[in-house]
């Protein structure tokens, strides 16, 4: 797995506005654990192979967003993360102050 998405891996919250009202959306999780009751257990990629989205050739992963002032549902993208982006996303590594002794 070369890319990642960051908000199922907590790496940046979910941030989408309603498109009908413009308020924030709940994320309501992945749109592939909605495909039958295993299929939160499943491989990421072989859910992304049926399901008739190019999500897989783009790398998104896709999330059902709620609003709740519309009680309506609505796809959001999320563009994937590849691993050069996350390890440009990581905090340098901890280097101790010549006072700190490490632990």
């Amino acid at each position: 797995m070369d890319h990642l998405c960051p908000v199922c891996n907590g790496l940046m919250p979910y941030q989408e506005a309603c498109p009908r009202c413009g308020r924030p959306l709940d994320d309501a999780g992945r749109l592939y654990d909605y495909y039958g009751d295993y299929s939160p257990y499943l491989e990421i990629d072989d859910s992304k192979l049926n399901n008739g989205f190019p999500d897989r050739l783009h790398h998104h992963c896709l999330h059902v967003g709620w609003c709740p002032a519309c009680r309506q549902e609505h796809l959001s993208v999320i563009e994937e993360w590849s691993s050069q982006a996350l390890h440009d996303q990581s905090p340098p590594p901890f280097t101790p102050d010549a006072g700190e002794s490490p632990r």
